[in-house]
């Protein structure tokens, strides 16, 4: 795949509020827009990691503008969790360190190499599409 054809808009958003002095946590977020691997031309999608006052982590993915079906939502190198797909051809999926509804535990380095696939192809990457 040609680097021309990548075409994916980077951005970066980092907000920083000091907490108040009774905590020894900042919050903190960042939100990243992950890189098109040109498998689904229309994909677009997000990484959100937070730290909140109290300590807890939390990690939001979402994706956009993909075909109906079952994403695997990969950190590291190893699968955590599954996005489900269907007609609004959007899904997402959240990790916290205290998760509460439909959270699932974030017990894996919030701040890993987030990639997207789908029947074993990388769709969308944090930073860099593997060879395909």
């Amino acid at each position: 795949m040609k680097n021309a054809s990548r075409t994916a808009v980077l951005t970066f958003a980092v907000s920083v509020v000091v907490a108040t002095a009774s905590t020894s946590c900042m919050v903190f977020e960042d939100q990243v827009s992950l890189l098109n691997c040109g498998v689904a031309s229309t994909a677009t999608g997000t990484r959100r990691v937070r730290v909140e006052t109290d300590c807890d982590h939390n990690l939001h993915v979402e994706i956009e503008d993909v075909p109906r079906g079952v994403y695997t939502v990969l950190v590291d190198g190893v699968e955590r969790g599954t996005i489900r797909v269907g007609a609004k051809h959007a899904g997402q999926l959240e990790f916290d360190t205290s998760p509460i509804g439909p959270q699932n535990p974030l017990d894996f380095d919030s701040f890993g190499h987030v990639d997207i696939a789908s029947a074993g192809r990388v769709i969308l990457s944090l930073d860099q599409c593997p060879a395909q």
